[in-house]
């Protein structure tokens, strides 16, 4: 198995596997609707597939090439149908006994985990991509308890 970290750094997040930095992820914007993932690969844009955020896709300017959703995945590379369960704090995409798990912190700022089991084509571009599916959905719902407690509060005075 191998375990690779995401950490944040000056605003970005960059993904290690310990031997230094290997690609990194930037969300464009507050809302964390969209996103820029950098590898030795080239540049993807990642954003998600519909008004709930369950899925994402990251594609170059030639088309897709990572589609993370519960009814639906694609990875690059060789292999069968690949799956993807995300949750509240992690996620797992399986394909062909191969096992890509995220673990989300607790609380913003520590560490994401990230823990691979098998050969993966464009692991550091597939880890990412799953990483910006969960934090996206995390931002979601973050958003959505600010405006009904923001709504709550005006609501109340008077």
């Amino acid at each position: 198995m191998t375990a690779l970290t995401v950490r944040k750094q000056d605003g970005v997040f960059v993904l290690d596997s310990g031997a230094g930095p290997r690609a990194s992820l930037r969300t464009t914007g507050w809302t964390w609707r969209c996103g820029e993932i950098r590898t030795g690969a080239g540049l993807w844009t990642v954003e998600p597939t519909d008004r709930r955020r369950i899925g994402v896709t990251a594609r170059a300017e030639h088309g897709g090439a990572v589609r993370l959703d519960p009814s639906r995945s694609h990875v690059p590379g060789p292999g069968g149908v690949a799956r993807w369960a995300p949750g509240r704090r992690g996620g797992e995409l399986v394909r062909d006994g191969h096992r890509l798990a995220v673990r989300l912190p607790g609380r913003p700022g520590r560490p994401i985990h990230v823990d691979v089991t098998g050969e993966w084509a464009e692991l550091d571009l597939v880890a990412l991509t799953a990483c910006f599916a969960l934090l996206t959905r995390r931002r979601r719902r973050i958003l959505i308890m600010m405006a009904v407690v923001s709504t709550a509060s005006h609501g109340s005075v008077g």
